[in-house]
């Protein structure tokens, strides 16, 4: 009878299965495996989260979203990495993303911007109006504040697509844990 270990990033096979056989140390074997597993398990959380957080303005959200469990049943102990905001492969593999609807445009705050940050263009507070130049291409949303002194200040500026590299290692980081997984537990079955 043989005992299996394997790591899985949101339902999808990663790596090797990691087996040993049982027969002779059953409950031994089983424990160490067990005791690896979830050894292996912190690990990917504990290097997920710093790549998550290394890779620029992620916040507990992020973070905390990136977890690794251990579960077992049918002679198998199995290692599942999830993260919770859903798109968080466009900062795993990195991707282009293009404008879709009316516009045409991404809208984007200027960094200046402090109140339009976080906000969408239609939720804005104020009304926005489009400022549009051929050369070179530039698309801005503005604000009109009337006054005594009437003033318009740009909010947002528009891109047709945006390019956002890769940011994180996650996978990178789970294949160097499932190489350890060996380490971890011949460790576990000295141990015990």
């Amino acid at each position: 009878m043989a005992a299996g270990l394997r790591i899985y990033l949101d339902g999808e096979r990663f790596g090797q299965t990691f087996r040993r056989e049982t027969e002779r140390f059953g409950k031994r074997v089983n424990m160490a495996l067990r005791m690896a597993a979830k050894e292996a398990a912190q690990e990917i959380e504990e290097r997920g989260r710093a790549s998550i957080q290394e890779g620029g303005n992620f916040g507990s959200r992020w973070t905390e979203g990136f977890n690794a469990t251990v579960s077992q049943g049918g002679g198998q102990i199995r290692i599942d990495v999830t993260e919770d905001v859903p798109y968080w492969r466009v900062f795993e593999y990195g991707a282009t993303i293009s404008a879709k609807g009316k516009s045409g445009y991404l809208w984007i705050p200027f960094e200046f911007a402090d109140d339009a940050k976080g906000v969408w263009p239609r939720d804005y507070a104020s009304p926005l109006f489009k400022v549009t130049r051929k050369s070179p291409e530039l698309a801005m949303l503005w604000t009109w504040t009337p006054g005594e002194k009437d003033s318009a200040e740009p909010k947002y500026f528009g891109k047709e697509s945006v390019t956002i590299p890769q940011k994180w290692q996650l996978r990178d980081i789970i294949g160097q844990v499932a190489t350890e997984l060996k380490d971890y537990y011949r460790e576990h079955f000295s141990r015990s």
